[in-house]
Formats: structure tokens, C-alpha cells, sequence
């Protein structure tokens, strides 16, 4: 029993000494130190001339990451400096690091690199050694990430608001299948997929989404446990909707009206509707608004989720590096890092905290320190070439120019504020080279010192077109385009449609590979004649794949007119023994329809189709009427007339004296003499007789 309390305390001491334990940051490599305990300083009083130090600090327990919390740092500013890498092993300064000189105060780091450690060099010259720093070290177990979950991830197709039966563009979501391992899930991110986000802290939301297009809603959550991230632990699967709300048909080419007529007229009604293409939009402004409070080495995280814009398996190339542009209010640069993340974990360092910066990012920093107001940001594009480097403390590069904005109309900080414009990224995109492009990418700014404060607005991030080879697109087929009567006039013929194929339409740019097909339909009609005057409407009703009816009216305007007519029959006097002769009609409007007369009695005439019969009719002289009726189009009845004469046969009758009807006479003697008489005609001639 003894041996065993003689065991058990020299465990205690043990456990005493080694949580108690000191690491000096002596000259020259210091190695790899496993604990979460102790106390970190750079020695015993002022630190040494000319040191060159390095030192590793890992966490004890796999999957933990190291906390160094400072609660002292005072160094040579701009000459003494402790640099620190995220991960293992140090790196070349100004590679991914922070760095810290002058008389900083209490700060506190936090590893996020994989491996849980955090690395540390430091470099002081000959002319002026400080008191140092001394830190306490511990560790944080990382929160398990949520698991983002929809209560349907189902494709939604909505008919736009332009369609007979539109559909609600305000469409519900439901984030509460969404799971945490431990504490509660606390937000709920939304990217809407339409260039908006929202944050809200129920799982149950609506967003109403733009009148046309493809739009893929994302959602991340947030559990409320931040011993890793001041904004709660953020979940990592990627978890989608599609909301397609779709194109109308382009009915270029179809009539319009209003089509202005007369009375008795037809018109031509031509119907065109052709697919049209709608494409899923790149990411655009992400995240809502972050405060960067008072720093005390915390980072702040905000994702976006590319999977799916990609081909599968597609990794980072120098032809794929993206653009960074983020909106920033800072009152000391120097605080800060920003980091860009890939899905894979690549990481890269696009500004780095700047060896003790003092300039100011935005337009007007709200010069309170602390007071939870933000003043005016300023939107700062990162490339990994073709801009100009970050400029360092002072004026080169920057502006004093301050400008209040809407949403902070306070005093503005007086200082050097990096101008708005592209800067190329402290440490090469090169780094990202074999990333994951599908995934969740991420923006890291880490608030590494006290004493000032801003505010990250938002964030983007955008890639080479042509590096989108995933992009969705939808293209509906238009399955019927047909004319119907809106009322009363003329009713509709039967129709014709013919369909054609019509290759990426627009107006979405059809993704690569593509192409997008759809199709045109064609149905052209002639409506009339119109009897009445009046508005008359004839609707062009188009229904695509979906089931999304579109409907376009023509209104016909018919206005009323009297017709004019002329009628005439050619050959007129005819004798009793002509056959049929038929009329000719000639008019305007609504000329037809009309019918025949005549005045005396005795023609022969059908009133319908005015021809005249000559065998069966009185010999004499006739006036032809054709008669148009009154009608909705003309209030008195229109009258044509013609003249038409019918005349007897004609007859001749020769006479001679008797025995003379035939002759043979010598020449020199006189013909006996030869009496006709006619009836009928006049003016009647001889042949036959010889000359003289």
C-alpha cells in the first residue's frame, strides 16, 4: 500500500513539473515540443543579440490543435520580429506566416493547419534587445463539423410570372434535418444562387427568386461551439437545390397587332415560338457581414461551395487561378491575414499582416475602437499576377482620402488607406496548384492583435470561364403553339405546325461541352372575311415541355366601309340565238354576295351568278341591276347597273320572176331581176353575181 501512494505521488509530481514546464526560445533550432501546457517566453529577461530561433509546438492528442495565448510581446518594432507558420515546420519569411514585432500587447494563436502545430522563428539584430514575450500554451479540441441537410433537395420548376398559370417565386426552405455531434446548430447560411445571401437563425426560411433563371441554393450551418471559430463551428458537405424558374419562348417573327382592316377582309395571323436557354449562374458575392473584433489571434472563416461547377476529379492549373475580391473596414492592417483555402486544404496567403503595417483598409474607419459600429469598406481584388504589390506602411501607394458612405456617416480615421484597385497576392497562386477546384472554398482573416477592430462585408471569388465545364442549363421544348378565337368573328381554320431545330438559342450561354438544343414551331393561319365591324381577338397560346402555357392576343380592328361594284357584259346587243353569257364583277370591300336584276321583263337572268340566257329572253333593250344589301358594314345598299340588248334572229328573202330563180345568160344580156327582203337587220349586201 505504501508502494502504491509512493507511486501515485511521484505521478502527481510529475504531472506538476511537466504542466509547469518553461520552453525558452534559445538561439538556434529548439526542435518539436508535444504539449498542450507551459509556459513559452524567449528566456530569462531581455532576449539575446543576433538570435536566430526556431521553435515547433504540437498538440499531445492527434486531431487537437495548439493555443498560444501571449500575455506579454515587446520586441525592437521593425527590426526584432517572431515569425509563425501554421503547420510543422517553419517556412520562408513572408510565406504564409504572421509576424509580430514592436510592443503588441496580449494576443492569442490558434493552429488551423491539419496537423494541429504551430511553428515559430525567431530574428533580432545587435542594437536593442527587448523584455520578449511570454505565452502560456494549451490546446482546443476542434468541433466536429455540422452536417448541412434540406428537407428536399428536389429540382423545383417554376413558370414564370409571364405564363398563363405563373408559379410563386417565393419559395420555402427547410434547413432542420441539418445534424451537430455537440452543441446546437445555431445559423443557418444561405446562398440563394441569385448573387444574394442570408443568414438566419431558425432552419425554416422563403426567398424570392428573380422572374427567369437557374438558380442553385446552398447551405452551410453553423453550430454554436467556437473554441476553433469565433462564428461557430461551420459544416463542410456540400448540400443543394435547384430552382429553376423557367424562360418564356421567344415569340420573334409572330404578329403583333393590332391589325387595322376593312370591312369583307381577311388577315394573315403568323406564329413563331422558339425555346430559349437559361444557365446556372457562377457564384458572386458571398457571406454576409463579419465582425473583426478587437483581435486576440482568432480567425474568421466564410465558405463558398463550387462542387459541381467543375468537371469531377478537376484540380488547380496556372489557367484556373482565381480572382479574390473581398470588401473590407480595418482600422490597422497590420492586425491581419487573409488566407484563401481550397477545397483540398491548399492554402495561400493573399495578404499577410505587414511587418507592422499602419494602414487602413476602406474609405472611412470608424475611429472608436470597439464600439461595434462599422464604418465604410472598400473593395480590395487579389490576383496571382497582372496587379500591383501590397504597398507597405506609409504613403507609397495610398490614399488619405477618406469618404463617409451610407451606412456610417462618423468621423473617419485619419491615415494612409490602401487604394481600391487589384494587388497581386503576397505568396503565388502556384501553391494551389493540384487543389480540389470542387468543394468549398474559403476566406480566412485572422485578427491577430488588440486595439482595433473592422469589418469584413463580403467576399467573391470567380474563376476563368473556361474553366466551368459543370455548369447546368435547361432549354425547354415548345410542344404546341396554336390559334384560338377570343370571341366572336371569323372562326379559326384548321392548322398546320411545323417544328425545327434550334441550336443554343439564348439567352443563357450554353456551357461547355454543350450544344443546347430546343426547338421552333411554326403556324400561320388566314382569318375573314370579316362581315361585322368591331374588335375582334385571336389568342397565340404556346405550351412548353413543363407544362407552362404562354398566351399572346392579336387584336383585329375592322372597320366599316360601303363596297363599290362595277358589272359588264361583253359583246352587247347579243341576237336570240347567243348562248349563255356571263358577267363581269369588279369591286371593293365586301362586293360579292350581291344579286341580279333587270327592268323590263322579259330577260332571262340568274340573280345569283348575272348570267343572261338570250334564246329565252324578249328581244329588247335592258337595264342589268346588281344589288349589294345593306349590311353591319354599309347602311345603304350599293347598286351597280349595265345596259343589255337582245335583238331578233335575222332573215333575207330573194325573189325573181317566174321561172327565173335559175338563169343561164350569154354575156352582154341583162339578169332578170333579183327582190330580196329582210327582217331583223338592214343594209344587207350581195355576192356571188358575176362582174359587171
Amino acid at each position: 500500500m505504501k508502494n502504491k501512494y509512493l507511486l501515485l505521488f511521484v505521478f502527481f509530481l510529475f504531472t506538476s513539473i511537466a504542466f509547469a514546464q518553461t520552453y525558452n526560445m534559445a538561439n538556434g533550432a529548439n526542435g518539436t515540443i508535444s504539449s498542450c501546457s507551459g509556459t513559452f517566453r524567449d528566456g530569462a529577461g531581455n532576449y539575446s543579440a543576433n538570435q536566430n530561433s526556431t521553435i515547433t509546438f504540437c498538440p499531445t492528442t492527434p486531431g487537437d490543435l495548439i493555443r498560444i495565448t501571449f500575455t506579454s510581446f515587446d520586441t525592437e518594432n521593425g527590426y526584432d520580429y517572431l515569425d509563425m507558420w501554421q503547420g510543422s515546420s517553419v517556412g520562408a519569411v513572408g510565406t504564409n506566416d504572421e509576424h509580430f514585432t514592436g510592443a503588441v500587447g496580449a494576443f492569442t494563436v490558434t493552429s488551423s493547419d491539419p496537423s494541429g502545430c504551430l511553428s515559430f522563428q525567431f530574428i533580432s539584430d545587435n542594437i536593442t534587445q527587448a523584455a520578449g514575450w511570454s505565452a502560456t500554451v494549451s490546446c482546443i479540441t476542434p468541433c466536429t463539423p455540422p452536417v448541412a441537410a434540406l428537407s428536399t433537395t428536389a429540382t423545383l420548376d417554376i413558370c414564370p410570372p409571364t405564363s398563363v398559370s405563373p408559379g410563386s417565386l417565393t419559395v420555402p426552405f427547410n434547413g432542420s434535418p441539418s445534424t451537430t455531434s455537440s452543441g446546437v446548430i445555431a445559423k443557418w447560411e444561405w446562398d440563394w444562387g441569385d448573387g444574394t445571401t442570408s443568414v438566419t437563425t431558425v432552419p425554416n426560411t422563403t426567398h424570392t427568386f428573380p422572374t427567369m433563371g437557374f438558380f442553385v441554393v446552398k447551405l452551410k450551418v453553423r453550430n454554436n461551439i467556437t473554441s476553433s471559430d469565433p462564428l461557430g463551428c461551420e459544416s463542410t458537405n456540400s448540400v443543394t437545390r435547384n430552382i429553376r424558374v423557367m424562360p418564356p419562348p421567344n415569340f420573334t417573327g409572330s404578329t403583333t397587332g393590332p391589325i387595322n382592316i376593312t370591312c369583307g377582309s381577311s388577315t394573315t395571323l403568323n406564329a413563331l415560338a422558339a425555346s430559349q436557354t437559361i444557365t446556372q449562374a457562377t457564384p458572386s458575392i458571398v457571406g454576409s457581414t463579419i465582425s473583426l473584433p478587437n483581435g486576440t489571434g482568432a480567425s474568421y472563416q466564410s465558405s463558398v461551395d463550387y462542387t459541381g461547377f467543375f468537371p469531377t476529379g478537376a484540380t488547380m492549373s496556372a489557367g484556373c487561378y482565381p480572382t479574390l475580391t473581398f470588401n473590407i473596414e480595418h482600422s490597422y492592417s497590420g492586425d491581419l491575414s487573409i488566407d484563401l483555402i481550397s477545397p483540398s486544404g491548399e492554402t495561400v496567403r493573399v495578404y499577410n499582416n505587414g511587418y507592422g503595417n499602419s494602414n487602413l483598409f476602406g474609405t472611412c474607419v470608424n475611429g472608436v475602437d470597439g464600439d461595434g459600429i462599422a464604418g465604410c469598406g472598400a473593395t480590395y481584388t487579389v490576383v496571382n499576377s497582372g496587379g500591383i504589390a501590397w504597398p507597405p506602411g506609409g504613403t507609397i501607394g495610398t490614399t488619405t482620402v477618406s469618404t463617409a458612405c451610407g451606412t456610417y456617416t462618423g468621423s473617419c480615421q485619419v491615415g494612409n488607406y490602401y487604394i481600391p484597385q487589384t494587388y497581386n497576392s503576397m505568396n503565388p497562386f502556384s501553391v494551389l496548384n493540384g487543389a480540389d477546384l470542387n468543394g468549398v472554398w474559403s476566406i480566412r482573416v485572422t485578427d491577430n492583435l488588440n486595439f482595433d477592430d473592422g469589418t469584413l462585408f463580403n467576399w467573391s471569388l470567380s474563376f476563368p470561364a473556361a474553366c466551368y465545364a459543370s455548369l447546368q442549363s435547361v432549354t425547354p421544348g415548345i410542344t404546341t403553339a396554336t390559334w384560338s378565337n377570343g370571341g366572336s368573328g371569323p372562326l379559326v381554320p384548321a392548322q398546320t405546325t411545323t417544328s425545327t431545330v434550334v441550336t443554343n438559342p439564348g439567352p443563357g450561354v450554353c456551357p461547355a461541352p454543350g450544344p443546347c438544343l430546343g426547338n421552333q414551331l411554326a403556324n400561320n393561319i388566314t382569318i375573314g372575311p370579316f362581315p361585322n365591324p368591331g374588335s375582334f381577338i385571336y389568342n397565340l397560346t404556346a405550351v412548353d415541355q413543363f407544362g407552362c402555357q404562354y398566351l399572346r392576343p392579336v387584336t383585329v380592328n375592322v372597320t366599316a366601309v360601303c363596297p363599290t361594284a362595277t358589272i359588264s357584259y361583253a359583246g352587247s346587243p347579243y341576237c336570240k340565238t347567243s348562248g349563255v353569257q356571263l358577267v363581269t364583277l369588279n369591286g371593293t370591300a365586301a362586293y360579292t354576295g350581291g344579286t341580279y336584276s333587270s327592268i323590263p321583263a322579259g330577260l332571262t337572268i340568274d340573280p345569283v351568278t348575272g348570267t343572261i340566257t338570250p334564246s329565252t329572253s324578249t328581244t329588247g333593250a335592258y337595264t342589268v341591276f346588281y344589288t349589294i344589301p345593306i349590311s353591319a358594314c354599309c347602311a345603304s345598299p350599293v347598286v351597280a347597273q349595265t345596259n343589255v340588248t337582245i335583238t331578233p334572229n335575222n332573215t333575207i328573202a330573194l325573189t325573181s320572176a317566174a321561172g327565173t330563180n335559175s338563169q343561164t345568160v350569154c354575156t352582154g344580156t341583162p339578169i332578170a331581176a333579183i327582190t330580196y327582203a329582210t327582217t331583223g337587220a338592214t343594209g344587207a349586201t350581195f355576192s356571188g353575181l358575176p362582174a359587171g
